[in-house]
């Protein structure tokens, strides 16, 4: 599209020429050099200062002070920047276009109730007395077992298993074989013998969900495990049965939260951290990766460490590591002139 037509479209202003073609965005640090003919994102001095191929940028998406460093430049104001970076890389997405239809080669029960304009591709099935809402993709051998609800305009990628009973609400994106529902990790020994403990409940996901690849959220033991609205999962995340997962909640890859955890709103646990079971994350919380916390945390407090500490004491006891070879010597010493 035209320079003229992208900045129309983001409601900004522009300078240079408006009849220059833009073909795409592109990134500054991952080319050897600059295509003339895409646009780049440089919204502050630092990043236009550390990027010397930035001085070859023909086109930037930039904010007001900077444009005079580009021949060509849509200016953006300087707060709010990145949403409109996100509407420019939407312009220029090309995904599949996947038209309303069902495949004959599809397995759906007579009982289930099938919305309008749905997709449903090959090798999908769908069990009895299932809900699929107005404009649901079902990508291939996508399974729903009986009694589960799908929201309206809900996306489920290839392999993905819902199991009986759960529910999930509108506008998610649910990656590749991930599987929600399934039994909680219930066990009790008893006089040589190990019980299985039933998993009668589900689990219950809100709206604008997204979860990543090979995810698995169990189902609860009595109630319901719940994925509260705008939380997004990263890949390879498992939620444990009974847990409660908020509001505007981030968890990225190889995260584990074991059973009967609470996620309070507005959360974020980076990669590979862990939380033990019946603990809650306060509100805002922070979990940095590799991180396993063993206690219920504070309101807007960041953790890190096995166990997890405020990052602050945390901090304080990593300064203190070197000195303690140091430190155990001189005990030593003093230990040997006492005996």
């Amino acid at each position: 599209m035209k320079l003229r037509e992208l900045a129309e479209r983001l409601e900004a202003n522009f300078t240079g020429n408006g009849d220059l073609e833009v073909n795409g965005i592109k990134d500054l640090e991952h080319h050897s050099s600059v295509d003339p003919n895409s646009i780049y994102y440089v919204a502050s001095k630092k990043y236009l200062n550390k990027h010397k191929k930035a001085a070859d940028v023909k086109i930037a998406l930039t904010i007001d002070s900077l444009a005079s460093s580009f021949p060509n430049a849509i200016i953006i104001p300087e707060e709010g920047s990145k949403v409109k970076f996100i509407q420019v890389i939407s312009f220029f997405e090309r995904k599949p276009n996947h038209l309303p239809s069902i495949s004959q080669k599809a397995s759906i029960h007579p009982s289930a109730k099938i919305g309008k304009n749905v997709t449903i591709m090959d090798f999908v099935v769908i069990q009895e007395n299932v809900v699929i809402g107005d404009h649901v993709v079902l990508h291939p051998n996508v399974v729903i077992e009986s009694n589960v609800e799908v929201g309206n305009d809900t996306e489920i990628k290839s392999g993905v298993v819902v199991y009986y009973n759960c529910k999930i609400g509108k506008r998610n994106l649910i990656h590749a074989n991930t599987v929600i529902g399934a039994d909680g990790f219930g066990f009790y020994d008893y006089g040589g013998i190990r019980y299985k403990v039933p998993q009668i409940g589900n689990v219950v996901i809100g709206d604008d969900v997204e979860m990543g690849a090979h995810c698995t959220v169990d189902r609860a033991a009595l109630e319901s495990t719940t994925i509260g609205n705008f939380t997004k999962f990263d890949d390879h995340v498992h939620v444990g049965h009974n847990c409660r997962v908020g509001n505007y909640v981030y968890i990225a890859g190889a995260t584990v939260l074991a059973g009967s955890v609470t996620i309070e709103d507005g959360c974020f646990l980076a990669g590979q951290s862990a939380v033990a079971e019946h603990l809650t994350m306060k509100k805002g919380s922070i979990l940095l990766g590799l991180s396993g916390l063993t206690e219920d945390s504070k309101e807007k407090t960041a953790y890190f460490g096995i166990p997890a500490r405020p990052a602050l004491e945390m901090h304080r006891i990593h300064t203190s590591l070197p000195m303690l070879p140091e430190i155990a010597k001189e005990h030593t010493k003093r230990k040997n002139k006492e005996n």
